[in-house]
């Protein structure tokens, strides 16, 4: 296990500095200024250094400044260390350097306070490589998913818990007669007849309290669609809830059968 070396802050009491190194996050102190201070255990442990390498460093030996970014630490620590506990909440991400030149994201949280009467900045870092690369992946999966939804032959349609319109793909545009922009927001009984509105709105109701995630509308009722112009045609609909967090979203794959329709009547 890393061992605490010395550190500047000998004023800084032995039981803080005990309660200091038994956090699992670390901590840096430094001067207005931006000198480095004192270091805490997970620090050393984060970042490769020990306290006789860093302390007396300026604090950009440790988050340098970022030439892509117009952040500059020095002056970010001197703008929210004084901030109140509200504006305090929020973190920075900023990128450490680890001893061995490796860069990690990290988020950064300041605070002012003194040591046997000389003022001083308490850092919080938080290590979020792995958050930030998982976030990363979710956003790629998701433009993925995106991109297949757009490109999809069926019309696909989703609404909220209210059941409005929140995602309209290009097959929807072409099936219903409305762009995607001038229908986003709308309820959805902008698509279908009035006589069947109040039937789907009981059927969305039961299906998401129902245990199953996906249900073929059209296997239990004829299900019909209305173009922008008037017109009405038969539908084959699958529906799919989705729930995050309590948030509810259903989706709808649509195929217009209206040709299939035609062909059932023909003697």
């Amino acid at each position: 296990m890393t061992t605490l070396k010395t550190n500047a802050d000998q004023g800084l009491p032995g039981f803080h500095a005990a309660v200091l190194n038994g956090l699992p996050e670390a901590v840096i102190v430094s001067t207005p200024d931006g000198e480095i201070t004192f270091v805490n255990t997970a620090t050393q442990v984060l970042l490769g250094y020990g306290a006789s390498e860093v302390v007396g460093e300026p604090i950009t030996m440790l988050v340098p400044r970022d030439p892509t970014r117009r952040v500059d630490p020095v002056k970010w620590l001197s703008r929210w260390a004084h901030e109140p506990d509200v504006a305090q909440s929020r973190f920075l991400d900023l990128t450490a350097r680890r001893k061995d030149g490796g860069d990690l994201y990290v988020d950064v949280r300041v605070r002012h306070g003194e040591i046997a009467g000389q003022s001083r900045y308490f850092i919080t870092v938080r290590d979020t490589t792995q958050l930030r690369r998982e976030q990363a992946a979710s956003r790629e999966a998701g433009l993925r998913a995106a991109r297949i939804l757009m490109v999809a032959e069926d019309a696909i349609v989703s609404i909220d818990a209210d059941h409005k319109i929140v995602f309209f793909n290009p097959a929807a545009e072409r099936m219903f007669g409305y762009s995607a922009e001038s229908i986003s927001g709308q309820a959805l009984d902008i698509l279908m007849p009035a006589e069947a509105r109040t039937d789907h709105d009981l059927h969305i109701t039961k299906f998401r309290a129902a245990k199953d995630a996906s249900r073929m509308m059209s296997d239990r009722n004829r299900v019909l669609g209305l173009r922008r112009n008037g017109d009405v045609f038969p539908i084959e609909a699958t529906i799919t809830k989705i729930d995050v967090g309590g948030v509810v979203t259903f989706t709808a794959h649509l195929r217009d059968v209206s040709d299939q329709a035609i062909l059932q009547t023909r003697p």
